[in-house]
């Protein structure tokens, strides 16, 4: 049996990831979560540790995808939880699952071809640059790809640990539409649809040799 749980699966690139991992047909359960559902309601932004109310619903599992994230506008209004949600919530989340995912660990050497447990933290290219319109975010988001980096090493070989840092995506992570003018900054002069970000999910499922790594997927706006 093959377990995936999404975070921030509500909306965005979340619900992309969560609705086509529901489709290929190699989970026998896809859960969502976010603070409404929608299979599993947990506000991460009020985590402090890890989760036994997560822990006891998801007992077994093979991908996890912290997806969950906030980019307000005014950062002074928010600036506890950008950190709350877009890093110690995707930290919380793994501490309390990393068992699920471990579990069998020690005789995954004789079923190789089968072994195969990867979590993915989605971050941004805001992590990998200056940011002085949303420096909070941009920090989250460069926290979380040097923890991606930490805990590759600390798993392996046992779990994979990858991150993706999208680009400009057409998702609800705020309020406004994105302005013309940024997205003429953008080298392929659009914003991509959130259900593009899946074959870079399928490609780190699949590739079982990858870990450690941060794909970029942005249009060029990082060169």
């Amino acid at each position: 049996m093959r377990n995936a749980l999404v975070t921030g699966a509500s909306s965005g690139l979340g619900e992309a990831i969560y609705e086509h991992l529901k489709l290929t047909g190699e989970f026998d359960n896809v859960y969502g979560l976010s603070r409404r559902g929608p299979d599993i309601e947990l506000d991460l932004s009020t985590l402090r540790g890890p989760s036994r109310s997560l822990y006891q619903r998801v007992r077994e599992l093979d991908l996890l995808i912290n997806c969950a994230g906030i980019m307000p506008l005014d950062e002074t209004l928010e600036q506890y939880n950008i950190f709350n949600v877009n890093f110690w919530g995707a930290y919380w989340v793994i501490q309390t699952l990393i068992n699920t995912l471990l579990q069998g660990a020690s005789q995954h050497e004789m079923a190789e071809l089968k072994w195969n447990k990867c979590i993915i933290n989605i971050a941004s290219v805001s992590g990998m640059k200056a940011d002085p319109d949303l420096p909070i975010y941009a920090a989250s988001k460069a926290a979380l790809i040097s923890l991606t980096k930490s805990l590759a090493k600390s798993y392996a070989p046992d779990v994979r640990v990858n991150c993706i840092s999208p680009g400009f995506f057409k998702t609800n992570l705020v309020d406004e539409p994105t302005p013309t003018e940024l997205i003429h900054t953008i080298p392929m002069k659009y914003e991509e649809d959130a259900k593009k970000i899946t074959p870079v999910v399928d490609l780190i499922w699949k590739s079982k040799y990858m870990t450690g790594a941060n794909i970029v997927i942005d249009g060029g706006v990082s060169l």
